[in-house]
């Protein structure tokens, strides 16, 4: 799978990839990977990619024919991404549907954003990374470009993490704990330590229906909800109260 960046911040996105499994997947071959200067397609001598928009609107817009150049000479079969607020909210889905695209183009707007006739001229798939501002599009870029890389086959070692994490199972995962057994006064949970593997099992369902249920109370309704999860959220409940 091929990644580009196209952004006015090269040198800062490349580092960025010069670490953990996705830099070993680029050093493979599983993945390769790009960044594109966005200057290299403004007039010289100055190389200006942005203008204040026609209105008396505060801030620059990136240019259109600037935009245009880069975009233009992109091979054929890349699908372009861009972080947008207007965006449908970025998901583990979106994610696995462009890990199966065999070059995926990943556009950082900046300053007050791009030019809206770009989104006229070219097919640009826009994703929302939540309800915030940032001073640019390269790190919300990044982390869609992280996601997309998890899942091409053999940049995470193991699979059946990747099916397992958070949100991707539709709950949040439980807590986990390692060495040392006891520390400040807190232990590790005894079931843990049981070796009974399907009190574990259900200990860890129970404590990830908990976590769910607080904190993201959202993802409880995208789980398939059963007679059985019903009877978990009541006991839990119940539980609390007490």
């Amino acid at each position: 799978m091929n990644l580009s960046f196209l952004t006015l911040y090269d040198s800062e996105v490349r580092s960025f990839f010069h670490r953990g499994v996705i830099h070993k997947a680029i050093q493979s071959g599983i993945l390769s990977f790009d960044v594109i200067q966005l200057r290299d397609y403004a007039d010289p001598p100055h190389h200006k990619v942005d203008d204040a928009p026609f209105s008396k609107r505060q801030g620059m817009l990136l240019r259109y024919d600037v935009m245009q150049r880069a975009l233009l000479a992109a091979p054929d079969e890349v699908v372009f991404v861009m972080p947008d607020p207007t965006g449908p909210r970025f998901k583990h889905s979106d994610a696995l549907a462009l890990s199966r695209e065999s070059h995926v183009y990943f556009i950082s707007p900046a300053y007050e954003g791009v030019d809206a006739r770009l989104f006229d001229a070219f097919d640009i798939q826009r994703y929302s990374m939540g309800d915030f501002i940032v001073p640019n599009g390269d790190s919300a870029a990044v982390l869609m470009a992280e996601a997309v890389a998890r899942y091409v086959p053999g940049v995470v070692g193991c699979s059946d993490c990747i099916d397992d994490d958070s949100i991707v199972s539709g709950l949040l995962e439980s807590p986990q704990y390692t060495t040392p057994r006891s520390i400040d006064q807190r232990s590790v949970p005894e079931v843990l330590l049981s070796g009974h593997h399907q009190n574990i099992d259900d200990w860890k369902f129970k404590q990830s229906v908990r976590r769910t249920l607080y904190r993201r109370p959202d993802l409880i309704n995208q789980f398939s909800i059963n007679e059985s999860l019903v009877k978990i959220v009541d006991q839990i409940i119940m539980e609390d109260k007490e």
